[in-house]
């Protein structure tokens, strides 16, 4: 084994190990060796997990932007001998050195020297990369398991495991070479969803925190299922006919939980955030920006782009979801139904999107006196006869009617007796 444009040699942990790396993230990918002498014998290395440990902490933070995805750090033995491999991605985007600039810190590789990019390279750079596709880019990780997403296509006659049905759906390149998509669909997806709960919309008394990791699609399945869960459902008697109404409707969830995942940008490992607010809401919160020029009234016209149009399709072909493209649209349309508003917010680095909780006050279909009633019930726990009498501007006959159907339509109980009564939600 010799140096060469795609192998790197080092005698010991130096600084240069990271212009080593920004070299290969914006050329091709490459693997790096410390421990071994320039003509490739196993030399070994003291204190290996300490430099390892080293390595992977300040990747991130000598290296802009963010490469971690891009960029993996082993400490490995032969023959008694400690050494560490790192394996490096060619990257999305131009890469540099923090402390240098992306004029002076961007280096490239030149057969078997780590170079600096010139004005002129860096440009050009530039431009190419602006049309990569985290989905299509070798992934750093090629030891890859696909059992959760293996049985998803089983239901639907796939088989994922023959190689000519993972390169059409884009998991594989040219050379067998396994994709990022297939990072995300694999058993050993890095990215996940952490779900925290909360009492009140200002975090206070928390109640429960989980996070789903795996296959991106069991990220889905599992993070749906949890948000169904905390989801209530109210049983209203009309006319002897029960009628549900879901305080977060599935297919509400699905959508904007779909939306989360297939939009995000991947090029940095984050998880995404969902906060479940018992009080007021639901919060998705997803990493990257808006793709490309599209606004929030584009996408609520009807227009939709995405980063990531291979997972879409397969999420579409898994029939995870009845249709893509108008999600957001049919959302924001059934909220303002009912009067109620869906926030949807692109931030600089991240989108933000909160479902406001509907409660029986808010059910459109609900009598104007019940939904005051309940109203006032979700925010003082309780409510007495004469407090509805108050609230209602109706004589005690009419609230004692009122107040009477309201509890043989089992939407709220009956508590004590005389002028202690009160009602509370069922």
């Amino acid at each position: 084994m010799l140096e060469n444009e795609m192998i790197e040699f080092k005698r010991d942990y130096t600084e240069n190990i990271y212009k080593e790396i920004v070299a290969f993230l914006n050329s091709y990918s490459g693997t790096i060796y410390i421990g071994y002498d320039d003509n490739g014998d196993l030399l070994g290395l003291e204190n290996v997990k300490q430099i390892e440990e080293k390595i992977s902490n300040e990747v991130g933070q000598r290296i802009f932007p963010d490469c971690t995805v891009f960029v993996s750090i082993n400490a490995q033995t032969f023959d008694n001998k400690d050494y560490i491999v790192i394996n490096v991605s060619k990257g999305l985007n131009v890469y540099y050195l923090k402390d240098k600039s992306i004029l002076k810190g961007t280096y490239v590789r030149k057969g078997s020297c780590s170079i600096p990019a010139t004005d002129e390279t860096i440009k050009q750079m530039l431009l190419k990369n602006s049309n990569l596709s985290f989905e299509t880019s070798v992934s750093i990780e090629q030891n890859l398991t696909f059992n959760y997403i293996t049985n998803a296509f089983k239901e639907i006659n796939i088989d994922i495991n023959e190689d000519n049905i993972k390169r059409s759906l884009k998991m594989c390149d040219s050379n067998n070479k396994y994709t990022n998509l297939a990072l995300l669909l694999s058993d050993q997806n890095p990215f996940t969803i952490k779900v925290a709960v909360y009492e009140t919309f200002n975090k206070t008394n928390f109640l429960d925190r989980k996070e789903f990791s795996g296959s991106i699609l069991e990220l889905y399945d599992k993070t749906l299922e949890y948000l169904k869960v905390n989801s209530l459902t109210y049983g209203l008697i009309e006319n002897t006919i029960r009628k549900d109404i879901e305080e977060y409707p599935e297919f509400v969830l699905r959508e904007i939980l779909l939306n989360s995942l297939i939009h995000r940008d991947y090029s940095t490992i984050t998880s995404n955030i969902v906060n479940i607010y018992k009080d007021d809401g639901v919060e998705f919160i997803s990493y990257g920006p808006l793709y490309g020029d599209i606004t929030i009234k584009d996408i609520l016209a009807g227009l939709s782009a995405t980063r990531n149009p291979n997972l879409q399709t397969i999420f579409l072909r898994l029939k995870r979801v009845e249709a893509i493209g108008s999600g957001l649209r049919r959302v924001d349309s059934y909220y303002k139904s009912r009067k109620l508003n869906l926030v949807i917010e692109p931030l600089p680095s991240a989108f933000r999107v909160k479902l406001p909780r509907i409660t029986l006050a808010t059910a459109s279909d609900i009598e104007d006196d019940f939904k005051v009633i309940l109203e006032y019930i979700n925010l003082n726990k309780s409510i007495t006869r004469k407090e509805a009498e108050k609230l209602i501007n109706k004589e005690k006959t009419s609230v004692t009617a009122i107040l009477s159907k309201m509890v043989n339509q089992k939407i709220i109980d009956k508590i004590g007796n005389g002028p202690s009564t009160k009602y509370v939600l069922k």
